[in-house]
């Protein structure tokens, strides 16, 4: 049985619209993958509604095809959790909707993801983390796309980057540098082992808070780290590199992913990784919806 989907990614100041199949057990292949060079803060501006058509088109390439979309927002409000062991995702959404209640002064204006922390637990309780994040950019962009197509699955890129986590042996450690914060996550077999969320004010706060991070946290001297974000550029890493002596490397899919085609597109800009990690996640949802129906 063959499964396919687009997954669109949008970050801040791009976006990558990827159209990916699934065939036998693990077996990907891309149908197409292209990077665009806007994103939400150009969304959200006066050429909004312009650049969505233009998003339109590119989706419209696989009219028939399911959505998964992943928005990176401009901060997150991390809260862990415990809820129940073999809380169902819907279950989930509820229970993130009460946290908010009590965590937020705000709780309409905000959407959760929900992910799996620490290691897997056995008890009557499973650790979660909550990642609430501003819904309005989010909203606007998942309720135009929804009037022409379904919308599998909408969230932040954390999820589909930890779902990354599930194709290598190796830890995933990914630091994200932007311009309102800081965020650095530690993964493995799909699941946060450890995570690290910080608003920062400014360029200098973001090195500083950077580097602290790493240094005072032996986990991260013992495999490469992934840098993505707008503020991790070549000077950004240089400066790492230097006060860190840490193995960094730019945002990429895991070398024992198979797909079959990755040479007939780019995919090795951070945006590009994030829609492809969403495919993949959203893959799997779909084929298990499939076989319960």
């Amino acid at each position: 049985m063959s499964l396919s989907l687009i997954a669109c990614a949008i970050d801040q100041r791009e976006c990558a619209v990827v159209c990916m199949k699934k065939s036998g057990g693990s077996h990907y292949s891309l149908d197409g993958c292209n990077t665009l060079p806007f994103g939400l803060d150009d969304l959200a501006s006066a050429k909004g509604n312009r650049l969505l058509k233009k998003l339109d088109s590119h989706l419209n390439l696989w009219p028939d095809e399911e959505l998964a979309l992943c928005l990176g927002p401009k901060n997150y409000l991390p809260l862990p959790v415990s809820f129940p062991a073999n809380t169902s995702v819907e279950r989930c959404r509820e229970y993130s909707r009460i946290e908010a209640q009590y965590f937020l002064s705000q709780p309409e204006k905000y959407d959760c993801d929900c992910v799996g922390y620490g290691s897997n637990q056995k008890g009557l309780h499973e650790k979660k983390m909550l990642l609430f994040y501003p819904a309005t950019a989010s909203r606007r962009v998942s309720e135009h796309l929804a009037a022409s197509r379904r919308i599998i699955f909408s969230g932040t890129p954390q999820s589909p980057l930890l779902y990354l986590s599930n194709f290598t042996t190796e830890r995933l450690v990914i630091l994200e540098i932007e311009s309102n914060y800081l965020l650095l996550t530690a993964s493995k077999e799909g699941r946060l082992e450890q995570f690290s969320c910080r608003e920062t004010k400014n360029r200098k706060e973001s090195e500083y808070f950077t580097i602290k991070e790493l240094v005072e946290n032996p986990l991260f001297r013992e495999t490469e780290v992934q840098l993505t974000g707008t503020l991790a550029d070549k000077a950004m890493t240089r400066l790492i590199k230097k006060e860190t002596s840490m193995t960094l490397k730019p945002l990429s899919i895991t070398p024992s992913l198979s797909i079959s085609n990755p040479s007939k597109f780019s995919i090795s800009s951070a945006v590009a990784v994030k829609a492809i990690s969403l495919a993949l996640m959203a893959l799997d949802r779909q084929k298990r919806f499939s076989f319960k129906h």
